[in-house]
């Protein structure tokens, strides 16, 4: 299933994001979906890059509820999402529309640095 999520705010002094979820095919604009603020200092976040970040934001608040709603109406010109990789920076997210994929708890992308042995 496809979700996609919007960050609406946010405030680097208190490391917290402002952020949107909802359904790629959801029945409104993302922006008339009830916000949630994540703190990012949360260790259930990972700021590792931009993949880890979007896996572990989606596991933490975003599924549960998108996981009740599938993919029944079209798709609003207003939620047309990007898809986002690369070097973990929260200001280029702030108000994009991001697709993510919900992921099955079993199979998930582990990330690691290179280690020198």
């Amino acid at each position: 299933m496809k979700s996609i999520f919007k960050i609406s705010n946010y405030n680097p002094e208190t490391q917290q994001i402002t952020i949107r979820y909802c359904r790629l095919h959801a029945p409104k604009p993302i922006d008339e979906y009830r916000p949630v603020s994540i703190d990012l200092e949360d260790q259930e976040v990972d700021l590792y890059d931009m993949e880890t970040f979007i896996q572990t934001l989606m596991r933490q608040s975003g599924e549960k509820w998108i996981n009740r709603h599938e993919d029944s109406e079209d798709l609003l010109p207003e939620n047309i999402p990007e898809s986002i990789k690369g070097k973990f920076d929260i200001e280029r997210l702030v108000g994009r529309v991001i697709l993510c994929d919900t992921y099955n708890p079993r199979r998930e992308i582990i990330k690691m640095r290179k280690v020198e042995l």
